[in-house]
């Protein structure tokens, strides 16, 4: 039988309540999966007693190249992988009934997770307000419109918009703060192990503020302790050089992230970021990739079939930079989200 806990990544702290940030530390929290692994992946999530949106399939698996594949995890609802996190979220969460008709919630988003957030919002019944830069990708915010969240724009860097999200007066959930969110994306891993014979020897993952990393790696460990997988594959996150939060906080220096091409990654340095430091360090690396390279991979994917958005794109620039063995791609997010 799966079981879960939500602990601090700092002091290990068990999450005494439905908290975000541990009350004797203020360290954000993961959570730990204990337990064999259960064939039915819905099963892997203990803590949700039923998921609110129930997917028709699995994100397919494509060969791109010899011995180079790639998860096609755009193939959502919101053309974005970020709806397996909300979905997690907003189900663990309906089914605690904490959120009902009548509460307002907010979020902070550069695009991709507020239509996410909006879409999940819709779907809860919840009335919903997403937290935008001012400079943010307008086809992202017609998106988020378009699900029926109302968008507030502000003037000012990313920390500026997460702030005007928190003290909105309304429930906050900030995808980078509740660690259903990141969790979410465990299903991922299981997937990958259920769809191929045997596991990559690399993926390559695009990293902004970690979430999708630190699921996809938690996958893979609950899959090693269940016996399921002889060794966790190595885990590449690859940033923009504009927007390397992650990449600079591992190498000690200075972190002044500047807009990048691939806007869905933000650079900041992620609240995570000893605990993600600690395990890129044993298993994997950070790897970062200048504008050109990523505009020159969105299109040479483009021409291979996959149309996907600069953000995913990364992935494939990072790919072409290093790579050996059998790799995967993780591409997020779908083409039609940018303006160019």
């Amino acid at each position: 039988m799966v079981e879960s806990r939500v602990v601090c990544t700092k002091c290990n702290s068990v999450r005494e309540h439905l908290e975000i940030l541990c009350r004797k530390c203020r360290s954000p929290f993961v959570i730990e999966v204990g337990g064999s692994y259960d064939d039915k992946i819905r099963r892997n999530f203990p803590y949700v007693s039923k998921f609110i949106f129930e997917p028709a399939r699995y994100t397919p698996i494509s060969e791109l190249d010899k011995n180079l594949l790639v998860k096609e995890e755009y193939l959502h609802p919101t053309l974005s992988y970020k709806d397996r996190g909300m979905n997690v979220l907003f189900s663990f969460l309906k089914g605690k009934e904490v959120i009902s008709n009548d509460i307002r919630v907010s979020e902070d988003s550069s695009g991709n997770a507020g239509a996410s957030f909006a879409f999940f919002s819709n779907i809860a019944g919840i009335k919903s307000t997403v937290y935008v830069s001012s400079t943010a990708n307008r086809n992202k915010l017609e998106q988020i419109r378009k699900y029926g969240a109302n968008i507030t724009e502000i003037a000012g860097n990313r920390k500026d918009v997460e702030n005007a999200a928190i003290n909105s007066g309304m429930m906050y959930l900030g995808h980078q703060y509740w660690p259903e969110f990141s969790d979410g994306f465990r299903s991922i891993s299981y997937e990958i192990n259920e769809q191929m014979e045997r596991i990559p020897d690399s993926i390559y993952i695009p990293f902004s503020t970690g979430t999708l990393f630190t699921g996809i790696y938690m996958g893979f460990r609950h899959l090693l302790a269940s016996g399921r997988i002889e060794k966790i594959p190595k885990l590449i996150a690859v940033l923009p050089e504009r927007a390397a939060g992650m990449h600079n906080f591992i190498l000690g220096k200075e972190n002044r992230p500047e807009k990048s091409i691939a806007d869905a990654l933000t650079g900041m340095v992620p609240i995570r970021a000893e605990f993600l430091k600690n395990v890129i360090i044993e298993y994997g690396e950070t790897l970062t990739v200048t504008e050109e390279e990523i505009i020159s991979a969105r299109k040479e994917l483009l021409g291979k079939g996959f149309d996907v958005e600069y953000s995913s794109a990364v992935s494939y620039a990072g790919y072409k930079k290093i790579h050996e063995g059998r790799c995967l791609l993780i591409l997020t997010g779908h083409g039609i989200k940018n303006t160019a």
